[in-house]
């Protein structure tokens, strides 16, 4: 290749040539890794996300539902489809009864991670909630053969299975769990269903008292108790589990109502019964059902017939419990105890 002859006759070539020359160079230099710089600030809005994530969490854990849900639903807009996000979103709407919401979320969540335990579970008890229990079943089995050890899936088997009649099934998992966890109060309550769907009523009294025990904040446990006690024909009993709830929640109107049927329908208390059915008007001034049950329990009262019939049942220490009388009306509005009407 012949060669180029330059004749740097002009000074002004002579200072454009090393411009070029570094120009040139700068080409041969690799580009700077954008990504790399850009990591940073990823990270930082990754731990800016994962820090508001748990105040959500610590608000659903304190009980402020309504503050929880104004910051979840400002992060669910901004990120649509974070599954952390989803799944946080879940939890707290799952806890304010929004199962609609709840079940929304908890698919976005399944779809984006399929091997995560938790709301397959979920997803099996919201259904079953819903009456949806076919699908409650199939859901609680692939979270069971998702991962055969967990306990929380096994629980949700039992509830499907029971809520299916598949009582031989649920037995069969109660009892596994049972022998894997022999002191927990969540399997005492499931061996305590299986018992009653049975009809071993008192088998189920003894763990479901058992699991009470265990846990006296439970409020559905200790109401579950008392309508087998009332199965039982163990009223007095009943009696002081209702009482007992009412210390620590004078407001419960499921307690208030068992309390004002036992008195009316069972222990023919009136006095009492009235009472129970004027603190349900006074949270609730327009319930139909206290205001009737005040006025039978004032006809009642009149009734020299039905109080005879009362007193002489008392002084001969005969059971107490519905009378003839009262036919039809306690049917309606004593509670139904049978497993199928849970």
């Amino acid at each position: 290749m012949p060669g180029v002859v330059f004749h740097l006759k002009s000074k002004r070539l002579i200072l454009i040539l090393p411009l070029v020359a570094f120009i040139y160079e700068s080409s041969l230099a690799p580009w700077p890794n954008h990504g790399a710089a850009a990591q940073g600030p990823l990270s930082s809005n990754q731990a800016s996300l994962a820090d508001s994530i748990k105040v959500v969490d610590r608000l659903i854990a304190d009980g402020s539902l309504l503050a929880a849900r104004s910051k979840i639903e400002t992060l669910l807009s901004v990120y649509p489809e974070d599954s952390a996000v989803a799944l946080s979103a879940a939890r707290l709407y799952q806890k304010m009864g929004l199962s609609a919401f709840a079940i929304m979320q908890y698919e976005k969540t399944r779809r984006a991670k399929p091997l995560l335990l938790e709301p397959l579970v979920a997803l099996s008890k919201l259904h079953l909630e819903n009456l949806s229990t076919e699908l409650a079943v199939e859901l609680a089995r692939r979270a069971v053969q998702l991962d055969p050890s967990s306990r929380d899936a096994r629980l949700a088997l039992v509830s499907a299975l029971l809520a299916e009649q598949s009582v031989k099934q649920a037995k069969v998992q109660a009892d596994a769990l049972a022998q894997r966890f022999p002191h927990d109060p969540d399997v005492d309550h499931a061996l305590a269903s299986v018992a009653q769907a049975f009809g071993e009523n008192k088998k189920a009294i003894d763990l479901l008292a058992k699991a009470v025990e265990s846990r006296p904040e439970e409020q559905a446990w200790q109401l579950e108790l008392v309508d087998l006690y009332i199965a039982n024909g163990d009223y007095e009993r009943s009696r002081s589990v209702l009482l007992a709830i009412l210390l620590r929640e004078p407001q419960s109107l499921d307690t208030l109502e068992r309390l004002a049927h036992l008195d009316e329908f069972y222990l023919h208390e009136y006095m009492d019964a009235r009472a129970c059915y004027r603190k349900i008007l006074t949270i609730l001034p327009d319930s139909a059902s206290a205001q009737a049950g005040l006025d039978r329990c004032l006809v009642k009262q009149g009734d020299l017939a039905l109080n005879f019939r009362n007193f002489i049942r008392r002084i001969l220490n005969l059971p107490l419990g519905p009378i003839k009388d009262e036919e039809g009306v306690s049917d309606l509005l004593t509670p139904d105890t049978s497993y199928g009407a849970q």
